[in-house]
């Protein structure tokens, strides 16, 4: 007669991830406990349990649950960097507007949950992670965008500021906040169509 497998041990050996497809299990369940329990509810034993592995793998990658997070932020984040900009001011403007709303879809808004309803370190934590791998570069593209627009006649000379680049996400940001994650193809449309182009062009 066959032992019978306890539940708690996880897979059988035979179908047990290793490398980088248990990795992306860990960071994926990551990403979906934050958003189930939350920042405080977060913990390397529910992860390990989400993701089907003993916690020793967790501890073996990352020194905590900090430290587990961050990674998989960066993991699921979008890279704006990769945002194929075409010299086309309105299309380029809506990339860089998708990119950051992508980057709320694929955390499923936890970052601003967490802000909303936990403690301050750990939104301080999310927030700089997602500002450095996300909104600052998103920021940085979109003024790049609206200075390039002014130096070819496009848009007018004062379209070129920092205070007009943070209309666009600030925004998407404010929908976020009130209406949920899942901003809309067309929200993001109207951002460009009906804020941004008459607000920066001649």
């Amino acid at each position: 007669m066959s032992a019978v497998q306890d539940p708690a041990a996880g897979p059988r050996p035979g179908t047990r991830r290793r490398g980088e497809a248990l990795e992306r299990a860990i960071l994926d369940a990551t990403i979906e406990q934050l958003s189930s329990v939350g920042y405080t509810g977060l913990t390397m034993e529910g992860v390990a349990a989400a993701a089907g592995t003993g916690k020793a793998a967790l501890y073996r990658r990352w020194s905590d649950r900090d430290d587990l997070l961050a990674a998989a932020l960066r993991h699921v984040l979008p890279d704006p960097r990769a945002v194929e900009l075409t010299g086309d001011v309105g299309a380029d403007l809506l990339a860089l507007l998708r990119c950051i709303r992508d980057a709320i879809t694929r955390t499923h808004g936890s970052v601003f949950k967490v802000v909303r309803a936990e403690v301050a370190g750990a939104g301080g934590m999310l927030h700089s992670v997602v500002g450095q791998r996300v909104m600052d570069p998103c920021h940085e593209l979109i003024a790049e965008v609206l200075r390039r627009g002014a130096e070819s006649g496009e848009l007018r000379p004062e379209a070129a500021s920092r205070m007009v680049a943070t209309v666009g996400p600030a925004l998407i940001v404010h929908f976020v906040v009130h209406h949920g994650p899942n901003v809309p193809d067309d929200y993001v449309d109207s951002i460009v169509d009906e804020v941004l182009v008459p607000l920066t062009a001649r």
